[in-house]
């Protein structure tokens, strides 16, 4: 099924609505016959990202000036009265660091030099409020913002548009915006007072209606900051010529059922998506619409004039930031550090990766019970020294400016994301140590999770317990987990997380949430107690008057390398066990390994009954817990025995 646009008079806007012309070539839908009828004369490029957020700084091939010099070469190939460059929204918001310390202005103006024609509004150029982006945001673009379901007080709110119209190959494009529905929930209610969201799909489809009725435009498109669910891709009109979207960070092509292309271009500049319409300049007919992805853009190009403005800006921020980083934020007691200092260690736990994971725990407002902070290696690039802490310091701590997202996840599935730390491709095949190649990726955890591990067993079995709070996982039971929009989404091979619930992104960038959390519990300390131990776990079965029970555990110092900024190492020499308030055995730790025995005189005071050991290593201050069945002797012949591996909710470890 094909339809086309015709142009000039509302009679032959109306004609198109029954009449089949518009073939897409490419992306026709299976069983959909092409209109060979329909005879391109010209190419209209358009070109579009999305989520933006801010990324001035180019960070291994990516960021506005890539992008900039990918557009401008597109630009002299096809012409830039063929070229049409949109945004899908959140250019502003949960920005780097150098972005952010100009609000955010440096974007705007980045974006206006790159000679952006529209953008979608997206609900993080709402967060700081509706008066912000209607009295500062967009007086300072020199494009227009787009959401045809946004309304303030009732009324369309004006200054956004719910469209907007560019003429390219002789062609009026009406560009058609909506924000996601989830606003409300993404950004502060009071900044938000009066504003009103309704269906993206149906706002999309009632302009379409309106621009091609009036002909006002002879073909439309448009830009949404919302992914491209099934349900939305069944609405959406389909004389839609393109559909770009955004918000959900992925990276797609997909295609609505009258054959226009609907892309999504992952996020923070790091890919731009393209739909090239074949278009019949004389009829107004869009023969075809074919969407890619750009995955890597070429070298900086200073020597093109656009690209070169754009960089005069981002050298500006870039020196503001250097300016306003000096500010002090809090003070660190000692070192707070990755393992090296930097990110090139990513296979061991580090103070300061676990410290960010108890950032997004506490910022949460979180329930020890339920919620759990996360915080991928390679997301923590730098360290704080000892003395003050800077705002550049913590700037270069988690530079990449993710949004705070939250999901939901089962407890099995929190058990299967620490399994995922030995890293294997989509198919499931371990990774084995090469060139460039990491096998293993030690996550940061917040201080209500720990787990014991056995690395010699198969992939996928080797967490041999989890606990959460001081108890064993419960499988069944529904977990909140909290990191940056990177992890969230799965990132890092981390591929159970794009599995989970209720994904929401929380409105914050972590970079803001980080230096709040700073200020508040200044002056911060590292923390040496590890949340994942290597553990040899003893029989389930302690009897009264019995035989002791070994456990052996290792990996349990931090291994720390050398540097100012690194944290001073700390060994931990001994391990008690404790039931309740009674020490049952006691061990030596040496060079991070250590075993205790735990055994019960005839005269305890410890009844029967199923029991939590709690190991406690010193001096880190990490916490191990395991059940026990406490039985009398005449029960031992019915004792159970050691499972040959123990899952999860079975022994368990904590904090």
């Amino acid at each position: 099924m094909t339809t086309s646009f015709k142009r000039a008079s509302a009679t032959l806007a109306a004609t198109a609505l029954v009449a089949s012309g518009l073939a897409f070539g490419a992306v026709t839908p299976a069983g959909a016959q092409e209109d060979t009828s329909c005879v391109a004369t010209d190419t209209i490029t358009l070109l579009g990202f999305n989520d933006f957020h801010g990324r001035i700084v180019t960070n291994r091939g990516t960021g506005v000036l890539p992008m900039a010099t990918q557009i401008e070469q597109i630009r002299a190939a096809e012409g830039t009265d063929n070229v049409v460059v949109l945004s899908s929204g959140d250019n502003v918001g949960a920005t780097i660091f150098e972005s952010m310390v100009t609000d955010d202005a440096a974007s705007i103006e980045a974006l206006n030099a790159l000679g952006l024609d529209a953008s979608a509004v997206g609900n993080h150029e709402l967060d700081k409020g509706w008066a912000d982006l209607s009295g500062r945001i967009i007086p300072m673009a020199d494009f227009p913002y787009l959401a045809a379901n946004m309304q303030y007080n009732g009324a369309p709110a004006a200054p956004v548009a719910e469209y907007t119209v560019v003429t390219k190959a002789g062609l009026d494009i009406a560009i058609v915006g909506a924000i996601t529905t989830g606003t409300p929930g993404l950004v502060s209610p009071a900044g938000i007072q009066g504003l009103t969201f309704s269906d993206e799909a149906a706002a999309i489809n009632r302009v379409t209606e309106e621009v091609l009725a009036s002909g006002a435009a002879d073909i439309v498109v448009a830009s949404i900051h919302e992914g491209a669910s099934d349900a939305m891709m069944a609405e959406l009109d389909d004389r839609l010529a393109a559909v770009f979207t955004g918000h959900t960070h992925e990276e797609y092509v997909k295609a609505l059922d009258g054959g226009a292309a609907v892309v999504q271009a992952k996020s923070y500049a790091e890919a731009l998506a393209q739909i090239e319409l074949g278009v019949n300049a004389e009829t107004g007919e869009v023969c075809s619409s074919d969407g890619s992805i750009i995955k890597t853009f070429p070298e900086v190009d200073l020597n093109n004039a656009v690209v070169a403005e754009i960089n005069t800006i981002v050298e500006a921020a870039k020196a503001k930031a250097d300016e306003v980083g000096l500010d002090v934020i809090g003070e660190a007691t000692a070192a707070i550090s990755t393992p090296d200092g930097g990110s090139n260690v990513r296979d061991t736990e580090s103070p300061m990766t676990n410290m960010v994971a108890q950032m997004f725990f506490d910022v949460s407002g979180a329930d020890a019970d339920s919620v759990i902070g996360v915080q991928n290696p390679g997301g923590t690039r730098s360290s704080f020294d000892a003395g003050d802490i800077t705002y550049k310091e913590a700037a270069n701590t988690l530079p990449f400016a993710n949004s705070l997202f939250s999901t939901e996840l089962t407890g099995a599935q929190v058990v299967q994301v620490l399994e995922e730390q030995w890293q294997r491709d989509t198919d499931g095949v371990e990774y084995v140590p090469a060139e460039g190649v990491r096998p293993f990726l030690q996550l940061g955890l917040s201080d209500n999770v720990s787990y014991t591990y056995d690395a010699s067993l198969p992939l996928d079995e080797r967490i041999t317990s989890v606990s959460i709070n001081g108890k064993p996982i419960d499988l069944e039971k529904t977990y909140t987990m909290v990191s940056g929009s990177f992890l969230i989404s799965g990132g890092d091979q981390f591929y159970t997380f794009a599995d989970g619930k209720n994904t929401n992104d929380t409105g914050r960038a972590d970079l803001e949430a980080w230096v709040e959390w700073v200020k508040a519990n200044t002056p911060l300390s590292p923390d040496y107690s590890k949340r994942g131990v290597a553990a040899d776990l003893a029989d389930t079965a302690l009897v009264i008057g019995g035989s002791e029970l070994s456990y052996e555990f290792s990996n349990l110092d931090m291994n720390l390398g050398e540097g100012d900024n690194v944290s001073p190492k700390l060994a931990n020499s001994k391990i008690t066990a404790y039931i309740g308030d009674v020490v049952v055995g006691t061990g030596t730790v040496v060079d991070g390994a250590g075993t205790v025995s735990i055994s019960l005189p005839a005269d305890t005071s410890i009844a029967k009954g199923t029991h939590t050991v709690r190991f406690l290593v010193e001096a880190s201050g990490t916490e191990i817990f395991t059940q026990v069945d406490v039985l009398e002797g005449k029960d031992a012949d019915e004792k159970p025995t050691k499972p040959s591996k123990p899952r999860p909710g079975l022994p368990s470890t904590g904090r």
